[in-house]
């Protein structure tokens, strides 16, 4: 935590104080400061990350471009959301493939987070239709119902063959200019010279190059023009008594833009210049205003690293040194003498607190069915050895999305702490990129804008997040039939089990209101396959065990209310059905031309179990039944004997079968006349749902199970067999981990696929640490 401080190095050079400010990362006592408005802020800010412990998600996926009939291998990152190291919090991750159209899920499954990571994958099935998908994430500590907007997902698109996709659609260039404006700190001060910034989309979100005029009582006074995505800033000393508008030149639009309302007076915040060491902000104020203690905070992603209080009378600057902090997005919040936030700004730092990721082939080209060898190493920036947990593919370049540039780095450092479309996220971590630094200054300065609001409730809303889904289930066991309200304080019994007697069971004891819990453990018994959970109570009085899984439901009523800050500003609204495709572990997969049903089936039960039970129900519950009818014993459901015969019937074995009776006079006397059978069990076709409440039963998905990625082992004999290996995804690995020298050796082998390959690593270190890397190489068949 950080620890408050007091002023340093104080001097007056040009009517402006320069406090240089020493922030320490270990927090020793606040009775040391004698200001009691730095205690305040440290006490108020410390104890809030304590109380708003959540993760963040994100997504690695295999390649970007799928294939029907493919396996989507994924690996999900649950790192804690102020640290970024993995967390150990939620236990369980809901995952769903989402059609873009449609906004339906058409996959939905469970999977088991292991001290924050998680090795999946689903299959896409041939009933798929083409077109984007988004493949989405949620768990306990990261997905609630009061966010705004929800970022974790990955992008994919699906083609029935990538060698003839669907025709892509241009991306329409409207006319419409969403052209915004962002002062610098929040307010636009009458007389303070400050920074302007401004933004300009369409209305899909892309950023649109523009110039302009700043117009002062409609006179032209400053011309201006974007410099990054759409983005720039320009400086300049408004003036409250006088009219301002700007009027763009590219694209030429008629239409005048207002500025934000300027303040007669107030206070600005103001970033002069920042390097790898410090940070100079200067901190003005209106003429006339007294002199007053003002205090800065700098905190990030909630995690307070310093407070400074300073005296300002009409100018200040402040130098904050950046050595301890972490890299990411930095928060600086100027407060007044009554502790009220007036002014904030973001800046980016430490950008070079990051894993370096360096990869080395052993070639750049090689051979079809040929074994390659790559060397990996993990530094930090100071080239000391870091071990990290990795995830690593190799796939065809034809399979690289064009669209999606999302990665651990960006997703984690802007994605998820920004609001809105990013255009382009990576673009400021590729160090080709020379203007990265100022490009991603304009980002903060207008993305990352707000007019600063604060107040006691909006933090104490933040700490009563509620979660949309749970790491366990809450089941009764209660009376079935209860009508005069008897007390049922009896404790109960549970037990958990799954088809697979070897994995054991478990017994619960429910409380005296009969309620249990299943856990996360539980559901790992069920891994590819069912839990089920059975009442252990007494015949008499009849109980019932309710046990409802309602995650996904209460998911899509919470993503519903949620908007994805990648989809476009304005919506077009179109008329879209689409069946939702069963997907089924590709195992064995035979392919049918046609397939035309005539006639329903008998329900198969994919469990064994619950065949089991199918069988136990038929001979449980066979209503038919032997009993005496006049002089013979041995009829078959005789009406005069009834139901009170409690002997069942043989199989197999020859018995009378009441058909009715014959009038035989005018007296209407009759006779019971039977027809000679050989009895064979009826089969009644019982439903998953008439099993488990004949049995007392309820049942619940366990995890999707784990599936290992294949790869060929080619000796010299079958090298050269006329089999076709055309795997376009050469390697998957999720959970690569460097060891103590930061090192990792991976081979992989070729496919008979004649092109150009692309490696790609992500990552994170145990201490919060991020890095991305990529490599390519071509595989050429050898004509010798």
């Amino acid at each position: 935590m950080g620890v408050a401080v007091k002023n340093k190095n104080i001097y007056i050079s040009s009517n402006i104080t320069y406090v240089m400010l020493f922030l320490l990362l270990t927090y020793t006592s606040f009775a040391q400061n004698t200001d009691s408005g730095i205690n305040k802020l440290a006490e108020q800010f410390n104890s809030l990350p304590k109380k708003q412990a959540s993760d963040l998600v994100y997504l690695q996926t295999s390649k970007g471009i799928y294939e029907t009939q493919e396996d989507v291998w994924f690996k999900a990152y649950v790192l804690d959301a102020q640290y970024f190291t993995p967390s150990a919090k939620s236990k369980i991750l809901f995952v769903q493939l989402i059609n873009n159209v449609s906004n339906k899920p058409v996959w939905e499954e469970k999977y088991e987070i292991e001290n924050g990571f998680v090795d999946g994958h689903l299959f896409l099935s041939d009933t798929l239709s083409e077109g984007n998908y988004t493949l989405a994430a949620y768990s306990s500590y990261s997905y609630f119902k009061e966010q705004k907007e929800f970022c974790a997902f990955k992008k994919i698109k699906v083609v029935k063959n990538i060698q003839s996709p669907p025709p892509s659609k241009p991306v329409l260039q409207d006319s419409i200019v969403h052209f915004t404006l962002f002062p610098e700190g929040g307010h636009w001060v009458s007389g303070i010279e400050s920074r302007m910034a401004f933004k300009a989309i369409n209305t899909q979100g892309y950023p649109i190059a523009i110039s302009g005029i700043l117009y002062e009582n409609n006179k032209p006074v400053l011309n201006f023009k974007s410099t990054h995505a759409g983005m720039g800033s320009f400086l300049y000393t408004p003036d409250v008594t006088k009219n301002y508008h700007i009027a763009l030149e590219t694209p030429n639009q008629e239409k005048k833009h207002p500025l934000p309302k300027i303040e007669a007076k107030g206070k600005t915040l103001q970033l002069l210049g920042i390097n790898p060491k410090t940070a100079v902000f200067k901190i003005s104020q209106s003429e006339g205003f007294p002199t007053e203690k003002i205090y800065l905070r700098i905190q990030v992603r909630g995690v307070l690293y310093g407070l400074a209080m300073a005296t300002l009378n009409k100018e200040l600057q402040i130098r904050i040194p950046l050595k301890d902090l972490p890299q990411g997005i930095a928060e600086i919040t100027l407060f007044d003498a009554a502790l009220m936030p007036v002014a904030e700004r973001l800046v980016y730092v430490n950008p070079d607190e990051k894993l370096y990721i360096k990869s080395s082939l052993n070639k750049i080209k090689y051979e079809t069915r040929e074994k390659g060898h790559l060397k990996i190493q993990v530094t930090d920036k100071n080239g000391a050895p870091v071990i990290a947990h990795l995830g690593m593919s190799i796939y065809d370049h034809l399979y690289k999305s064009k669209t999606t540039s999302t990665t651990i780095e960006s997703h984690y450092q802007l994605n998820s702490q920004l609001k809105g479309k990013i255009y382009n996220p990576s673009y400021y971590f590729n160090l080709e990129n020379k203007n990265r630094k100022e490009a991603l200054n304009l980002l903060l300065l207008t993305q990352g804008w707000r007019s600063y609001h604060w107040s006691a409730s909006t933090i104490k809303e933040q700490l009563n997040f509620k979660s949309v889904v749970s790491d366990s289930y809450q089941g009764t066991i209660k009376f079935k039939y209860n009508q005069k309200k008897i007390p049922d304080t009896a404790y109960k019994m549970a037990k958990v089990f799954t088809a697979d007697s070897l994995k054991g069971s478990d017994l619960i004891m429910t409380d005296s209101l009969g309620r249990f819990s299943i856990s996360s453990q539980h559901l790992k018994m069920g891994e590819r396959a069912y839990v089920y959970v059975q009442a252990l109570t007494p015949e008499k009085p009849e109980h019932v065990i309710r046990l409802p899984d309602h995650s996904f439901k209460n998911i899509n009523e919470a993503r519903a209310q949620k908007t994805r800050p990648d989809l476009p500003l304005k919506i077009e609204e179109k008329e879209y059905t689409e069946s939702v495709p069963y997907m089924v572990p590709s195992t064995t997969i035979t392919k049918l031309d046609e397939v035309i049903i005539t006639k329903k089936k008998k329900q198969v039960f994919r469990d064994k179990y619950l065949g089991t039970l199918d069988s136990l129900a038929q001979a449980l519950f066979n209503p038919d039944y032997v009993g005496s009818c006049d002089v013979n014993p041995e009829i078959l459901n005789c009406p005069v004997t009834g139901h009170s015969s409690n002997k069942k019937p043989i199989e197999g074995k020859r018995y009378l079968f009441f058909i009715g009776k014959r009038e035989l006079d005018q007296n209407h006397s009759h006779k019971r006349e039977f027809r000679s059978i050989i009895y064979k069990t009826p089969i009644r076709e019982y439903t998953e749902e008439e099993l488990l409440e004949l049995f007392n039963l309820v049942m619940l998905k366990g995890y999707y199970g784990k599936k290992e990625f294949y790869q060929p082992v080619y000796d010299k004999e079958i090298i050269n067999d006329s089999f076709q290996d055309t795997r376009n995804t050469l390697f998957w690995k999720p959970d690569i981990i460097t060891n103590e020298k930061g090192e990792a050796n991976i081979e992989f082998v070729c496919s008979d696929v004649n092109t150009a390959f692309f490696g790609h690593i992500e990552g994170v270190s145990g201490s919060g640490l991020l890095g991305t890397a990529n490599f390519e190489f071509v595989v050429r068949k050898n004509e010798e």
